[in-house]
C-alpha cells in the first residue's frame, strides 16, 4: 500500500515539476524545478528496486549537470526572460489557440482514463507476475 502511494506521489511530483519547468519566466526557478523533477525520478528508481540507477541519477544529473546549468545562468545574469515584440503578436497567444489547446488536453485526459479502465492486469506488479525473474540488485 505505501509503495503505491509513494509511486503516485513521486510520479505526480515529477510530472508537475517537469511541466512547471517550461512555464517559468525566471530561469533560476526552472533549474530548481528541474532538480525537483530529477529527485522524484530518482525516488521512482528506488521504488523500482534500481538503487544504482537512482544514485547515478542523483550524482550525474542533479549533482553535476544541474550545477553546470546553474553556473551558466548565474554567469549570464539573466534573471527574467525578455518579452520581445514577436512574443506579443504570436498567434499561439490568441484566445482561440488557448481554447483549442484546452480541448486537446481534455481529450487526452479522457483517452487516458478510457485506456486505464480497459486494462485488466493493472492489479499485479510486473515482478509479481508468474514467470518473472526476480532481480534484487546490480550484483545479479
Amino acid at each position: 500500500m505505501s509503495e503505491t502511494v509513494l509511486f503516485y506521489l513521486f510520479g505526480a511530483i515529477a510530472v508537475v515539476a517537469s511541466a512547471l519547468v517550461i512555464g517559468q519566466r525566471n530561469p533560476m526557478y526552472s533549474i530548481l524545478l528541474l532538480v525537483a523533477s530529477f529527485g522524484a525520478i530518482s525516488g521512482l528508481y528506488v521504488l523500482l528496486d534500481a538503487p544504482f540507477i537512482a544514485v547515478i541519477q542523483v550524482i550525474v544529473y542533479t549533482g553535476a549537470i544541474m550545477v553546470l546549468f546553474l553556473y551558466v545562468v548565474m554567469l549570464l545574469n539573466a534573471p527574467v526572460e525578455d518579452d520581445t515584440a514577436w512574443d506579443r503578436r504570436n498567434l499561439l497567444r490568441e484566445p482561440g489557440a488557448a481554447r483549442f489547446g484546452a480541448v486537446l488536453a481534455v481529450v487526452l485526459v479522457l483517452q487516458l482514463g478510457w485506456a486505464l479502465s480497459r486494462t485488466s492486469e493493472v492489479r499485479a506488479a510486473v515482478g509479481a507476475r508468474a514467470g518473472a525473474e526476480t532481480v534484487s540488485s546490480v550484483r545479479n
